[in-house]
């Protein structure tokens, strides 16, 4: 038997949407990911209208996350059409492989399954003309990540994506003038797709995640400002998080 054991703040009020016209205050968590091999810590700031991400080192790859995930409390049931913007995301030192977006989730672990929609840096020349955005899916908990490689580029800041769930179809696209027109974000000659399918069972986690990643051994910290999210055309603003978790490969136990 494997058990978790986690660190909490003393506040974890289950505090769910509250509709205020076309507005919804929601509560937020933010748990913390470490592969043992590069993520080094993270935080979060909220924001009036979203919040700014770091994350040190890490990887979302792999069967486990190293990564920062900022997450709603609580899960959601159905389809679902999320937009948001990524008004920047940038790494120092520069790095190819930090990646920073949406992410569903079946359960807060870092071995979940999941279905990630990549994002790379502005500040890094292999990520900004050859990695892109593409999505990247673990299809069960444990298992692997696909696909690899190249994505759809150039990106523009800011830019908006949008993700469509219906069923267990999940479909993405992307927008550089705020969500006025959207592209798919399909790259045919790398055989990148704009969907992908995953059995998720009901209620899912919605969040956002990022990672900063290791070159030459150096940890890089990666930034992310994320703003203007929409839950099914609703925009979403932040009360304070309910709580932060710390998930370490080292606190893992077997009884």
């Amino acid at each position: 038997m494997v058990s978790k054991i986690v660190k909490t703040c003393a506040c974890m009020a289950m505090v769910s949407f509250l509709l205020v016209g076309m507005t919804w205050a929601a509560k937020w968590e933010v748990a913390e990911f470490n592969d043992e091999v590069a993520y080094a810590g993270g935080d979060v700031d909220f924001l009036p209208n979203g919040f700014v991400i770091t994350a040190t080192g890490g990887d979302i790859w792999g069967g486990k996350l190293g990564c920062t995930l900022v997450y709603l409390t609580d899960p959601w049931t159905g389809d679902f059409t999320i937009e948001y913007t990524i008004e920047e995301h940038t790494a120092e030192p520069p790095v190819t492989w930090s990646k920073g977006g949406i992410m569903i989730a079946q359960e807060i672990d870092p071995e979940t399954a999941y279905v990630f929609v990549q994002s790379t840096t502005s500040n890094n020349e292999t990520a900004l003309n050859d990695k892109g955005t593409k999505i990247i899916t673990r299809a069960e908990r444990g298992g692997d990540a696909s696909p690899g490689s190249n994505g759809l580029t150039p990106l523009q800041w800011p830019v908006t994506y949008k993700i469509v769930r219906t069923g267990d179809l999940f479909t993405v696209s992307v927008s550089f003038d705020g969500g006025s027109t959207y592209q798919s974000v399909a790259v045919p000659d790398e055989g990148k797709e704009d969907n992908t399918t995953v059995v998720f069972q009901d209620p899912v986690f919605i969040g956002f995640a990022l990672n900063g990643n290791i070159e030459n051994d150096i940890a890089s910290t990666a930034t992310a400002k994320i703003v203007d999210i929409k839950i099914n055309g609703g925009l979403i603003t932040a009360v304070e998080p309910g709580g932060k978790i710390t998930s370490t490969w080292a606190e893992l136990k077997t009884d």
